[in-house]
């Protein structure tokens, strides 16, 4: 197999809405960093293939697969050239696992997107295990585009980002300061913190407990995460937001009205187990925008 050069963007193409909105969203990135754009369709081979004809005649159904997956390729391929003219394409059908083949391909991209669902080979990927698998696994990070594209002229400016406060979301602040300075668009990082008495089951108050002063805790928690990125990336504009709820929530609400989501694939404190449980479901199910994951760095 051919080796895509190393910083490429990947896409996980499939028939759908959501497949070709990220493709899209793949293209835009992959053009506006002047690097190559891989287009990876995968095709689960048929139960049937290897069997005799029953009644006398039969044909090649991987052959037919492979075939249907190349025309949706060359197809995607062709209508990305018309808007992205100087970007180069390089297009891959491939028969087994999605889930296995994006996490092969993202050994070597800079980037790997998929739509939030599909058909054929990315069927259910964001509600079912292969997202999971792929967003656990990837080598790189996945962004999750659901819907339509958006374009330039229902953009919002702002990319977010979920801080946990600890090493876990380093990671993720980089790829969200890179990402805000390619696209110039303002930084959000919010950070989420629970009242100790709805931390769980058993769970008690402190006996002295005083909300303004956790409050400022977690400011500092913050502001320490936050330390040293705008010097390395100064024509970022930053907000800093310290919000008392629930992760999801926080970070949903502030990605309504943002182009873009960036949380960490680990995390503990407010984001604990991101991928893992449920802030991770909720996060894909409920944000209405691209949602960014990112694993930390090797």
């Amino acid at each position: 197999m051919n080796l895509v050069p190393r910083g490429s963007v990947v896409v996980g193409l499939e028939r759908s809405d959501e497949g070709q909105a990220a493709a899209e969203y793949a293209a835009e990135v992959a053009d506006r960093r002047h690097v190559p754009l891989l287009l990876v369709h995968a095709f689960e081979p048929s139960p049937y293939i290897g069997r005799a004809p029953t009644i006398g005649w039969g044909f090649d159904m991987e052959a037919v697969l492979r075939d249907s997956s190349e025309r949706l390729l060359d197809e995607a391929a062709a209508r990305l050239s018309i808007g992205y003219p100087d970007l180069e394409v390089i297009s891959r059908t491939r028969a087994g696992s999605a889930a296995a083949i994006l996490i092969e391909e993202s050994k070597r991209a800079a980037l790997l997107v998929v739509g939030s669902r599909g058909q054929g080979g990315f069927a259910d990927l964001v509600i079912g295990s292969t997202t999971l698998h792929v967003t656990s696994h990837a080598h790189c990070p996945v962004v999750v585009v659901p819907g339509a594209p958006v374009d330039a002229t229902s953009r919002h400016g702002v990319v977010v980002v979920g801080v946990d406060g600890t090493d876990h979301s380093e990671a993720a602040i980089a790829f969200a300061f890179q990402m805000a300075s390619e696209t110039r668009e303002k930084l959000t990082a919010v950070h989420a913190w629970h009242d100790p008495a709805s931390m769980g089951v058993g769970v008690m108050m402190p006996l002295v407990y005083d909300p303004t002063l956790v409050e400022r805790e977690e400011e500092l928690v913050l502001a320490e995460s936050m330390a040293g990125w705008s010097a390395k990336f100064p024509d970022v504009e930053v907000e800093q937001t310290v919000v008392r709820g629930h992760p999801v929530h926080a970070l949903v609400t502030r990605a309504a009205t943002a182009d873009l989501l960036v949380v960490g694939s680990r995390g503990r404190g407010s984001l604990r187990s991101l991928l893992l449980g449920s802030v991770s479901h909720g996060v894909l199910h409920h944000a209405s925008g691209p949602v960014a994951i990112v694993p930390e760095a090797n």
